[in-house]
């Protein structure tokens, strides 16, 4: 079953991810790390990746508005890439909800 996360359109969508090492690398420094949104409409949002120092942890984020997101329930995943072998997470579904007070 797929996680499912609940995002208001026009805040600010960040987040921490810690990684595990376990049969994978040691940490996720030589490792690309990528992540993309895609809402209902189809329109992808690409997210900025800032690794931690000891490559344990990262932060993503969507630098521009989410004011203008489409809304109703889209996908978002993580991609890692290292040694020429590439990894997803799983997809994520993200309902992105409209305000309610205007």
């Amino acid at each position: 079953m797929a996680t499912t996360v609940t995002m208001k359109r026009g805040t600010t969508l960040a987040g921490t991810v810690n990684y595990t090492p376990g049969a994978g690398p040691a940490n996720l420094l030589s490792t690309t790390v990528t992540s993309d949104v895609i809402d209902v409409a189809g329109t992808t949002y690409h997210l900025t990746v800032d690794m931690a120092g000891d490559g344990l942890s990262f932060v993503l984020r969507y630098d521009g508005s989410t004011a203008d997101w489409n809304t109703g329930t889209g996908r978002w995943d993580i991609k890692f890439s290292t040694d020429g072998a590439v990894f997803y997470t799983e997809t994520i579904r993200i309902l992105i909800i409209d305000e309610v007070t205007h």
